[in-house]
């Protein structure tokens, strides 16, 4: 996941007006996180999950241990990490925005998080106030002087834009804003970002025709996306792990993503059992 998130059953999800892909703010006595929801039922009733790897120079309110107290083991100094009483709501931000750029972005906005990619840094982004000027805050946010050329869509209306600029002959930098999550194939935008994609393609927020959405990423090692590894199960008739990994190269490395991909394949072939 390029973003700090949280996971949240259906049915708490619903009680709390959260809806799926939207952001949401965790509290304690101790401190306040915002994270995107993620609604599902790997989370039982009553709790939350969400990850500790995010830092303050990796996403703006998205360092877990802020709501958790600092109590831990006398002898191995452990936290006690995973039974902190929470409060769950909505975050109800102006405008949403997915951004990639070449070089490290600038965020201020009340929400942000960012992740570094192959050839890009991936950024999203979310705020109360909705500047009076895009492309001005577009610059500021990707440290771009003001002649860099650009193209841009916006909305007067609405906190709607999409702005692309462009240096040496290839798009240095994404902005896509929306009043909700803002809808892209992040994954295959990213990688048609990189392969130095048009602007026009950019910014219609989907990979071109002969650039499938291969999905979120499972494998990290060979950057190998839930798509691909579903896609190959149903064309291949694919029953085990050690097949998914000669087709696709999946879980043929370091081999943390072996159970996510056992629960694609258990998914995609419900009468049988991943082995």
């Amino acid at each position: 996941m390029a973003e700090p998130y949280v996971e949240i059953h259906p049915a708490d999800a619903e009680a709390a007006g959260i809806e799926p892909a939207t952001l949401a703010r965790v509290e304690s006595p101790h401190g306040t996180v915002v994270l995107r929801a993620i609604v599902t039922d790997r989370t039982p009733r009553g709790s939350l999950f969400a990850p500790m790897h995010w830092t303050a120079i990796t996403a703006s309110r998205g360092r877990i241990d802020a709501v958790v107290g600092a109590a831990t083991d006398p002898l191995s100094g452990q936290p006690e990490s995973k039974a902190q009483p929470v409060r769950i709501a909505p975050f109800r931000p102006a405008w949403h925005g997915f951004a990639l750029s070449r070089r490290a972005p600038r965020p201020g906005t009340a929400y942000w998080a960012r992740a570094r990619g192959p050839d890009h840094w991936r950024l999203e982004l979310a705020h109360d106030g909705v500047p009076e000027d895009w492309n001005r805050f577009a610059l500021a946010l990707f440290g771009l002087d003001d002649g860099v050329p650009a193209i841009s869509i916006t909305d007067s209306a609405l906190p709607v834009a999409r702005l692309a600029f462009t240096a040496n002959g290839r798009v240095d930098a994404l902005l896509l804003t929306a009043p909700g999550p803002v809808e892209a194939a992040r994954g295959p935008l990213a990688a048609a970002f990189d392969a130095g994609a048009d602007a026009v393609s950019l910014l219609s927020g989907r990979p071109d025709g002969d650039r499938p959405d291969t999905g979120p990423i499972v494998c990290s090692c060979h950057g190998i996306g839930a798509n691909t590894i579903a896609a190959a199960v149903a064309a291949g008739g694919l029953t085990s792990i050690e097949a998914v990994g000669a087709a696709t190269a999946a879980g043929t490395a370091c081999g943390s993503c072996r159970p996510e991909i056992a629960a694609l394949i258990a998914a995609c072939r419900p009468d049988i059992a991943a082995e």
